[in-house]
């Protein structure tokens, strides 16, 4: 699964992406606004926000883009790279509860 992270610390890249690698995933990290990051996102399978990590700018960019796409949002107000992991397995097993329309976010 391709997941692109928004937000986040620079020195914590590498962190990031090898969390994400234990999952089965495949993390592409913006900690700055690109336009390269547009692209990216398009071809994404999920998007992670992470909220207190993100400039407003970004977070706007986002979320225009996953809702044009209809890529799943996440955002998420925790930064460490395990928790942020364990957030996207819980999204990722969710779809076969009773309440996954209310756990999957979508760009609104």
């Amino acid at each position: 699964m391709k997941v692109s992270v928004i937000g986040g610390l620079a020195r914590m890249e590498k962190e990031y992406v090898n969390a994400f690698k234990k999952v089965g995933c495949k993390a592409k990290i913006f900690n700055t606004k690109s336009g390269r990051m547009d692209e990216s996102l398009k071809c994404s399978e999920c998007v992670v926000l992470l909220t207190k990590l993100s400039s407003h700018n970004m977070a706007n960019t986002a979320k225009k883009i996953c809702k044009k796409y209809d890529i799943p949002l996440v955002c998420l107000d925790k930064t460490s790279p395990e928790s942020v992991c364990c957030a996207l397995q819980d999204y990722i097993n969710c779809d076969d509860c009773e309440f996954s329309n209310l756990c999957m976010r979508r760009a609104n």
